[in-house]
């Protein structure tokens, strides 16, 4: 099976081939920024404890994190939304791997409303709605981002405010969890490089190592 990152690279290239280079300044220049800020150092990491939360899920029923997780070891995803072709390049990875992991409990968390969330049939995870990334804001991983990025994504047919169901111009970095039955943050990966995502097999085996499943 081919590594995630591969497959990461090769849309980092695309990109660089077919969007105009004032564009891809833009864009570059606004992951610069976030990192220049430590918005990565700032983030919950390890030995952090995840507090609880509200989220929705696919039916837009509002479910309590700790009942999500039922006291179970967890990976927990945070991925900008379903537009995101780094976040479905990542899911489907996991979603893969996944398929033969049945005892890892795993959640992926985006800002988007339930009815623009991702088709949850054939998931071997499940997917949850942090509305107004208010669960992402108390792991101080929400940011909010430029006007200047908002038009780059209205040209690309991105529109936040439709997907998220707010005007708060605020997406949440990308990141991924392990937690323990307590929810504890034993594992974490954080890069204010949305391209940029921790490789699903290697997330898998510290989960597998650590609560020796």
């Amino acid at each position: 099976m081919e590594i995630l990152e591969k497959k990461l690279a090769k849309r980092r290239e695309s990109t660089k081939e077919r969007v105009a280079a004032e564009t891809l300044t833009k864009m570059l220049k606004a992951t610069q920024n976030l990192k220049n800020e430590d918005v990565e150092k700032r983030a919950f990491n390890v030995g952090d404890k995840i507090e609880n939360s509200k989220l929705l899920n696919s039916l837009s029923e509002e479910v309590e994190l700790v009942k999500i997780l039922d006291n179970k070891p967890s990976i927990i995803s945070f991925y900008r939304g379903t537009w995101c072709p780094y976040c479905n390049l990542e899911l489907a990875a996991y979603n893969k791997i996944l398929q033969n992991k049945k005892g890892v409990n795993m959640i992926a968390i985006s800002p988007e409303k339930p009815d623009s969330s991702v088709d949850t049939a054939n998931l071997n995870f499940k997917v949850f709605s942090d509305i107004n990334n208010e669960l992402a804001k108390k792991l101080d991983l929400a940011f909010d981002i430029t006007e200047t990025i908002e038009e780059v994504y209205k040209g690309f047919g991105i529109d936040l405010e439709e997907s998220q169901g707010n005007k708060d111009r605020v997406l949440p970095i990308p990141a991924t969890y392990i937690v323990d039955s307590s929810r504890k943050i034993v594992y974490a990966y954080i890069d204010a490089d949305y391209t940029k995502r921790a490789e699903p097999k290697e997330v898998i085996e510290k989960y597998l190592e650590n609560f020796n499943l």
